[in-house]
């Protein structure tokens, strides 16, 4: 199957002029239609097959969802969509904040803010803001948005991103636990590499002394993030590395029950 696809894109490049590629889809999403002279490679998995544009934008697909690959000289008018590159959620105390990126952007009118406590299979979905986007883009663009947390609940967020033409697509699901932390937490800063800053996030079941400190490879202390006491809770701090030499450097977390470092790398 693998092979017959290739050979077809090959053979198909050098018969038409204007060539498009066309994906249709067993499910009610709309059929796609793109000039191969925009597709750089096709690669596939077991599970993906994934359309690699010529500004080395991916765009995966579920092998399962499609029905058939079709190439011809008339354009199908609606191109391959481009998917969020990434979507996550953090908590500091009860304010949560949203962040999302596009690689690039077509038709986008923008992105509403969706949430849900409980069991997010069965809702009710709450839209609680809007994002506008930037309708067209061919480089990577930042979203984010904050929202206050209360009580005690796991809180699911999502993004609905509407195109112009009322068509849209969600995001996958990200999830927050609000209230007092089960265990102690010491996450990977993101991103990893950086620069200038990244976000440093962690958890304490209990109230107590904590500090937090960035050390270099020879074990030199060259920045001191948190030496106070802490109320158990989820916090989240943001470490600037801007005076700081690309490489890398270790951030340990240390309180009167815990102890642990990661390895952060600024590439300059």
């Amino acid at each position: 199957m693998r092979t017959v696809i290739i050979f077809l894109f090959l053979f198909s490049a050098q018969v038409f002029s204007q060539t498009f590629l066309g994906v249709l889809y067993k499910n009610s999403d709309p059929a796609n239609s793109t000039n191969i002279n925009l597709i750089k490679k096709i690669t596939f998995t077991s599970t993906d097959i994934t359309f690699i544009l010529t500004d080395n934008t991916s765009v995966p697909k579920s092998i399962s969802t499609i029905n058939k690959i079709t190439f011809g000289g008339t354009d199908g008018g609606n191109v391959l969509p481009v998917e969020l590159q990434s979507f996550s959620a953090f908590l500091n105390g009860n304010i949560v904040k949203l962040e999302w990126k596009t690689m690039t952007e077509v038709n986008n009118n923008g992105f509403e803010i969706q949430k849900t406590s409980g069991s997010r299979l069965s809702g009710p979905w709450e839209k609680i803001g809007f994002v506008k986007g930037h309708v067209l883009s061919n480089s990577p663009k930042d979203y984010s948005y904050t929202d206050s947390a209360k009580g005690t609940e796991t809180i699911f967020y999502r993004i609905k991103q509407i195109d112009n033409d009322g068509k849209f697509q969600y995001s996958s699901i990200v999830e927050v636990e609000v209230g007092t932390p089960k265990q102690y937490a010491f996450k990977q800063n993101f991103p990893n590499p950086f620069n200038p800053k990244t976000i440093i996030e962690y958890q304490l079941p209990i109230d107590g002394m904590v500090t937090l400190e960035v050390f270099d490879v020879l074990g030199r202390e060259v920045s001191s993030l948190v030496n106070e006491n802490k109320k158990a809770g989820s916090y989240e701090i943001t470490f600037d590395g801007s005076r700081l030499a690309s490489g890398v450097y270790i951030c340990k977390m240390t309180s009167a029950k815990y102890s642990k470092s990661i390895k952060m790398l600024i590439m300059k």
